[in-house]
């Protein structure tokens, strides 16, 4: 694997990098105001990953770029597509409404996390003492969100957090196959539409079976479906630059910075403020993975 020939703490990565996080920051908004107008959450998980993913097929065909649909890489839209993009904003438009952002935005902080008991489960990775730290402060974090003076809005919300908690397990099932399936090399659009029509067909049957179909033709559900496809489209082909020309351990630092813009997305549409107990989380969990990649450490 060639190794980047820009350092990660040039101004192009580091902008890059706070463009995609404050970009996705924006689908925890865009996923309330949704499901307030009336939004299903497979319905609207569907159409934002749909029109994504059109958008960006066009766009690749336009370049001259095709979208190939053989086993090997239709075997990785749909499983890197369903569980990296089509089941988590499924889920995450369905526990929005019953949770503040900051701490639904969260999760994606135990993603890296999760991805790494993942890659041991698979033997891609070792556990080590460092890993096991990381680990036990990813916990640790979710510990203080569950604690009783928490300020957890109602006792209900608790059982809401625990359902978000299985996005970075999705998002941990998205990793591992994209690293066990991945697809001959195709360009960033390429596999931006790939990945996000095969959130699509994920969808599509359990929109179905669960009676959630609707056409986002009204305004109040039309503004926020399109801001989530913006979103999608222009997220996933910086993610997929930013781990080609810096890779995967770079790229991780994301999911702190995408709860961070969250946050701060929500206290722009809703007011709303972090406690500081989600503030604390953010930190353990951070920390966490931050020690996890000593592993890597040479020497």
């Amino acid at each position: 694997m060639n190794q980047p020939k820009v350092k990660t703490l040039a101004p192009l990565p580091i902008a890059m990098l706070v463009a995609a996080a404050l970009v996705y920051g924006l689908v925890f908004p865009f996923n309330q105001l949704a499901s307030e107008a009336g939004g299903t959450f497979f319905g609207h998980a569907f159409w934002q990953v749909f029109l994504a993913g059109i958008a960006l097929f066009v766009i690749a065909n336009l370049q001259g770029q095709r979208v190939r649909f053989g086993w090997v890489w239709f075997r990785a839209y749909v499983v890197v597509g369903a569980f990296g993009f089509g089941l988590p904003m499924a889920l995450l438009t369905f526990v929005g409404p019953n949770l503040p952002t900051a701490i639904v935005s969260l999760v994606l902080a135990l993603s890296p996390t999760c991805t790494y008991l993942a890659s041991i489960l698979f033997r891609i990775d070792r556990l080590s003492a460092f890993g096991i730290v990381g680990i036990l402060l990813g916990f640790a974090g979710v510990a203080v969100v569950l604690a009783p003076d928490s300020a957890m809005p109602g006792t209900d919300a608790v059982t809401w957090f625990l359902l978000a908690l299985i996005v970075p397990v999705f998002l941990a099932i998205a990793n591992i196959s994209a690293a066990l399936l991945r697809p001959p090399e195709v360009t960033s659009t390429v596999m931006g539409a790939g990945f996000l029509l095969g959130a699509a067909l994920s969808l599509l049957p359990l929109m179905l079976l669960f009676n959630q179909t609707y056409l986002p033709l009204e305004a109040a559900i039309l503004i926020p479906t399109l801001g989530s496809a913006a979103v999608n489209a222009v997220f996933i082909i910086l993610f997929a630059e930013l781990v080609r020309r810096w890779g995967p351990t770079f790229f991780a630092q994301f999911n702190y910075l995408a709860v961070v813009a969250a946050i701060g997305w929500a206290a722009i549409f809703f007011g709303e403020q972090p406690g500081i107990h989600s503030l604390i989380a953010l930190a353990l969990m951070a920390t966490g993975v931050m020690i996890s990649e000593l592993r890597h450490r040479k020497g």
